[in-house]
């Protein structure tokens, strides 16, 4: 299990997500309270697009060691734009740089996107949608073959095809799909966050608590977040209801965003 920030809006109003993320990472103490260990030390990354550039950074550093690199971030935020960021809590695929999210993808049909998952999902049903062989992927974590799956299945980046398609893997879900993807064509940006959990979980009081993701709407600022970052930031989130996805227009030029709710 993983933490995890998408943002859009003013890069200024995200350094304080940003922090919360670094310690967050660091003591998560929802995780402590399912007996496991405090923090997400396998790896993190981020992608940042602005009107004028996009940087996407990854290591297999923990984030709160990796000061070099938070600094880049930091110094990334500047003016409009859009963030994810990934910080990792391995439980499937080696723990190495090529498992380290966010992921990127090119598709033939015309588009780009990033992409993180905070989750366990059915690897096996993954590869069998997807229709690849699945000892080409034995290495790769379940969040990668999601984002190979999107790959296979999206041919544009319209929101009835792309809730669909989040739709019909949910039956491979054994934790949670807790998502962020930032999909970019010619004269598009497009992002895309899930928050689902399977029903056993959400039964469970502590897991749910760990899981369910947190979101901040202000005029300059749209962001949903794991929900330790309750414990490390002031800022007025809310709890999104499990089974939620959010479509956003994004217009970098124009310095604008427009987000939808949907139901997963």
């Amino acid at each position: 299990m993983c933490r995890v920030l998408f943002a859009v809006g003013n890069g200024e109003a995200m350094k304080d997500l940003v922090d919360a993320l670094v310690k967050s990472s660091e003591n998560d103490l929802y995780k402590v309270a399912l007996g496991k260990g405090p923090s997400h030390k396998d790896g993190w990354g981020f992608f940042w697009m602005s009107k004028d550039k996009a940087e996407h950074y990854k290591t297999i550093k923990p984030i709160f060691e990796d000061k070099e690199g938070v600094k880049k971030l930091l110094d990334s935020l500047k003016g409009f734009g859009v963030l994810l960021a990934h910080t990792r809590a391995a439980s499937q695929g080696s723990v190495n740089l090529f498992n380290t999210q966010p992921f990127s993808y090119s598709s033939p049909k015309g588009f780009t996107f990033w992409f993180y998952h905070n989750g366990d999902l059915r690897k096996d049903e993954l590869i069998k949608m997807a229709e690849f062989e699945g000892e080409m992927l034995k290495d790769a974590s379940d969040s990668y073959v999601f984002g190979l799956y999107l790959l296979r299945r999206l041919s544009s980046l319209n929101e009835s095809e792309i809730l669909n398609t989040f739709k019909a893997a949910l039956p491979t879900v054994k934790t949670t799909l807790n998502t962020g993807t930032l999909l970019v064509s010619p004269n598009n940006v497009r992002g895309f966050v899930t928050a689902y959990m399977v029903e056993s979980r959400e039964k469970d009081p502590l897991f749910k608590r760990y899981s369910r993701l947190l979101k901040v709407e202000e005029r300059n600022l749209f962001a949903v977040v794991s929900s330790t970052f309750e414990l490390y930031s002031s800022l007025p989130f809310e709890e999104i209801p499990n089974g939620r996805a959010f479509y956003t227009a994004i217009e970098l030029k124009e310095e604008k965003f427009e987000v939808k709710e949907l139901t997963l």
